[in-house]
């Protein structure tokens, strides 16, 4: 995604091939909330900073029904490749870092960043030059999940995630630091699925905090939730809970 760890790398690079299907149900419920949060107007300039593939890219283009393409900018050399063959989308190989470090090219009336924030390497440091990006009138939307999660994780994975969550106390302060108005919210997306469709995505580790864990810790989170949540179940609801940051230079 939008930094450059070796961590966040690798597991980005190892993952391109089924990180769409790892994340169909989430994008379709995560432009709903992008769409009902921000009005995009079809002449906008936007630009997606961790946009990986470009699928959610592309899904937010079409349904804000823009003119223009969005400047998808990651910083993994795989993922861009799937987002070169999307309309709609103009791939930027970079790390968030390195985009905000030259500014000065780039004006948007629009910034998203969903769900990549937490790989940012130094995301206060990153928002003292957005302060002095966003013109009058700007919308920067950020989307990131809170650190106590109702997703339905085995133990091992929810420590793991617990630890891999953004601080979105310090980023708020940061951001009204800079005179900015910041509003945020609770949102919720909720994904219906067998819960043989909740383990597949737990195998191709659709989120990075599964990166570290080995097959057989998969396998044996899996039968952790069979045995203890899931045993009498075919069909699962999952609740995915997320922050929305809308931030706004007046």
């Amino acid at each position: 995604m939008a930094a450059n760890s070796s961590f966040t790398s690798e597991h980005y690079r190892e993952t391109t091939d089924t990180y769409n299907e790892a994340y169909s149900e989430t994008y379709k419920e995560m432009v709903k909330i992008v769409l009902r949060k921000i009005p995009f107007d079809e002449n906008d300039f936007v630009v997606d900073i961790g946009g990986g593939t470009g699928s959610l890219t592309q899904a937010i283009y079409r349904e804000a029904r823009l003119r223009n393409n969005i400047l998808c900018v990651d910083s993994c050399e795989s993922m861009l490749a799937l987002a070169f063959q999307k309309n709609g989308v103009t791939p930027l190989q970079s790390t968030a870092e390195e985009f905000f470090d030259h500014k000065e090219n780039y004006t948007f009336d629009k910034a998203l960043i969903l769900c990549s924030i937490h790989h940012f390497s130094n995301p206060t440091a990153i928002f003292n030059k957005w302060a002095e990006w966003l013109r009058p009138g700007s919308v920067c939307f950020i989307l990131t999940r809170p650190p106590t999660t109702t997703l339905p994780f085995f133990r091992k994975a929810a420590t793991l995630f617990k630890k891999s969550t953004a601080d979105v106390p310090a980023m708020v302060d940061c951001l009204r630091h800079h005179g900015l108005k910041v509003e945020v919210s609770e949102e919720r997306m909720v994904l219906n699925m067998s819960k043989h469709r909740w383990y597949a995505m737990l195998r191709m580790r659709y989120m990075s905090h599964l990166h570290c864990l080995s097959d057989q810790d998969i396998e044996e989170g899996i039968a952790e939730l069979e045995r203890k949540r899931f045993f009498d179940k075919l069909n699962i609801t999952v609740v995915d809970n997320i922050t929305a940051i809308t931030v706004i230079r007046q």
